[in-house]
């Protein structure tokens, strides 16, 4: 089951750790409080764990990962985490949009930083979106755990830090088997998973292949990934080694108009036909080496990595153009952290981590399914970040705990734009961020917290070598921004947690933030600075973590305020966001027979987003989403057999909507999708 918890405190970078096999993972290197069987970091702990995080944290575990319904990619299994939305967008494998804390993040999950074995996933530049991640090379065979930590509190994660982190942990070893999923739709997804564990060794291959018609005209989809890890111990470390292939295919159907849905005129099945047909394609291979302690998170601990990524993608431009969008990159990096502990009542890491991103950002105009001459974006990047990063925490007494943080980042570009020369640019700047908190132990099981920090984003190639409209190569004019800083978010927060008799847990946080010059999703496709936005509001959650047959989760999130600072009289004034999320789900296991029956039923409810059409622009609201998720399993023997359902009953509802001149663009989603799995374990 998912363990949440509220803290304040140091906490290392969870990344190199995957390295570190399932049975390592088990051992008793934490303090904790036991629950009805449960683990609970106790956050007034000194302790190095990923659960001794500054805000709120949930952590997602193999337990609950198989336990959810799981659909193009590996984002479904945030959808119970409080507060926060998290759903493919529908046009391929395009990234995952996140929303956070108040942030948008349809911009294809930019904003919140996201690492896998401590590698971040985000690709700032992108010409898709600048910091959007992909997920889809992602099969919930290959987690070991989720930790999403709400807020840019923790100083360990840098570039698109703003609403906060998401650190995902592979698996090392896991049971031999094999499965089948077939769903709604011509979904299927076909997973093979080969163990070669040893004494001292370990060796995981998985390989994942996914297909789907889609529920629209023009919404197939083919993907398939091949995982390979292996690890060793060796003289208290753990040394791992991890390659990924994965290549997709997809076809785009586009966004709808909300007024030709309800008239008639369209069919929700149908694909957009303003524009041509719309497709993409993705390939990325990647290589991680980890090296982590073997017990637990004092120590040296380092990552090297990698990447071969290339993603093209179709836009539509009118009813005969497209324009085309493709990422052609070589990246390379890796990080280092020791953590210290000093004495029994403080512990410092001290880190550093440097990036080097080299390859070309293309945005070439189509017509009739022919290339011409004209781009609106023509570059080749090479990027150098690097990082310097020290977190700390102090017990002055047993009851009060104090953390501080601080992170400095570098910046090293050198852009030649082949669009507009004239804009090339060699760029050099920096951003220091600093995190404090408090944590306060009221009684045994209650306490009190309370912390600021500073998150960022990088200057995007966009911002500092600006291309104009579409035209030839080397055309005259154009400007750098070299004097460009990278923006900053301000938040602060401050929340309780309370762990209460029979079970019960309930948490709960207050949040306030600024974030300078934020880019925003404006129209399908279209990115753009909406300047200044303040976001205030709070979270509840309860937890009734009763016995290994039944539990119980519901959660609130209220967003009091998500608003455009600096929006001038008759512009929109506010982000499109929802003011209500509301979660609730049960999970009950019971015997049956030789094995055992696993029940999980969960409900969301998101209400109405407001967004601005027309000219002039004037407020609406988007009708209130409702998804209920259903699953069933049973364990017997070596087999285990599922059944599924998704309900989205609401008509022309939809998790991602977009304000037009026209009206209101929409993605439709089907009302029912069932499905069926079964997996055999050898």
């Amino acid at each position: 089951m998912r363990k949440t918890t509220f803290a304040l405190t140091q906490f290392i970078l969870i990344g190199p750790t995957p390295a570190q096999s399932q049975a390592d993972a088990n051992l008793p290197v934490l303090e904790t409080v036991v629950v009805r069987g449960e683990k609970v970091a106790h956050p007034a702990a000194l302790d190095f764990s990923s659960t001794s995080l500054p805000t709120q944290v949930t952590v997602i575990d193999r337990s609950e990962i198989e336990r959810t319904n799981v659909g193009p990619d590996a984002g479904d299994l945030l959808r119970r985490v409080p507060g926060i939305q998290a759903h493919n967008l529908g046009q391929g494998s395009i990234g995952t949009a996140i929303k956070m804390r108040g942030f948008l993040t349809a911009s294809h999950g930019a904003d919140v930083a996201v690492y896998v074995d401590g590698v971040p996933q985000n690709i700032p530049s992108s010409v898709i979106n600048h910091g959007m991640n992909d997920l889809g090379w992602l099969a919930p065979e290959m987690i070991e755990r989720i930790e999403v930590i709400k807020g840019p509190f923790s100083a360990l994660y840098g570039d698109q830090n703003r609403a906060g982190a998401i650190n995902i942990v592979t698996r090392s070893r896991a049971q031999s088997s094999m499965g089948i999923d077939v769903a709604s739709y011509g979904a299927t997804r076909a997973t093979a998973v080969i163990n070669g564990a040893q004494q001292s060794s370990d060796m995981l291959l998985v390989a994942d292949l996914y297909r789907t018609d889609g529920y629209r005209d023009n919404s197939d989809e083919t993907r398939g990934t091949l995982f390979i890890k292996g690890s060793q111990a060796i003289a208290g470390q753990n040394l791992s080694l991890r390659f990924v292939h994965h290549k997709a295919d997809w076809s785009a159907p586009g966004f709808l108009n909300l007024n030709k849905l309800v008239s008639g005129a369209i069919r929700p099945t149908d694909r957009d036909t303003s524009t041509p047909a719309l497709d993409g394609d993705a390939e990325r291979s990647s290589l991680v080496f980890n090296l982590a302690p073997r017990y637990g998170d004092e120590g040296l601990s380092a990552t090297l990595y990698a990447e071969d990524y290339q993603r093209r993608r179709s836009v539509g431009a009118n009813t005969t153009d497209i324009n085309m969008q493709e990422d052609d990159r070589r990246i390379l990096g890796g990080r280092i952290l020791n953590n210290l502990r000093i004495g029994d009542r403080a512990n410092l890491a001290l880190g550093a981590e440097l990036r080097q991103d080299r390859g070309d950002g293309i945005v070439r105009r189509w017509s009739v399914s022919q290339a011409t001459q004209d781009y609106l974006t023509n570059q080749n990047l090479d990027l150098l970040t690097y990082g310097l990063f020290v977190q700390g925490q102090y017990k002055p007494w047993r009851t009060l705990k104090l953390l501080g943080g601080l992170r400095w980042d570098g910046f090293d570009y050198s852009i030649r734009n082949r669009k507009l020369p004239a804009a090339s640019t060699e760029y050099s700047g920096s951003v220091t961020t600093p995190r404090v908190g408090i944590v306060w132990t009221v009684f045994e099981g209650m306490e009190l917290f309370a912390n600021t920090g500073e998150g960022f984003r990088s200057p995007s190639q966009a911002e500092l070598s600006p291309s104009g409209s579409f035209g030839p190569l080397g055309a005259s004019g154009g400007v750098a921004n070299t004097g460009l800083n990278a923006p900053k978010v301000r938040s602060r927060d401050a929340g309780i947690n309370a762990l209460l008799g029979d079970g019960w847990q309930l948490t709960g946080a207050v949040y306030h933030t600024t974030n300078e010059d934020e880019i925003s999703q404006i129209a399908p496709g279209i990115f753009a600075s909406v300047g200044n936005t303040t976001r205030d509001g709070w979270e509840l959650e309860a937890r009734w973590l009763g016995d290994d047959a039944f539990s119980w989760y519901g959660s609130f999130g209220k967003l009091i305020k998500a608003r455009i600072n600096s929006a001038t009289p008759g512009t929109a004034d506010r982000l499109s966001l929802p003011g209500n999320t509301i979660k609730t789900g049960v999970a009950y296991t019971r015997p049956a027979g030789a094995g055992r029956l696993l029940f999980n039923a969960d409900v969301a409810y998101i209400s109405a987003t407001p967004y601005f059409e027309g000219t002039p622009l004037s407020l609406s609201h988007a009708k209130q989403y409702i998804r209920y998720d259903l699953r069933a399993s049973l364990e017997h023997g070596v087999n285990r057999y599922t059944t599924y359902a998704v309900l989205q009953p609401l008509k022309y509802s939809s998790e991602s909507i977009i304000g037009s001149a026209g009206g209101q663009l929409l993605d439709p989603r089907p009302q029912v999708i069932v499905g069926a799995a079964w997996q055999r374990r050898f």
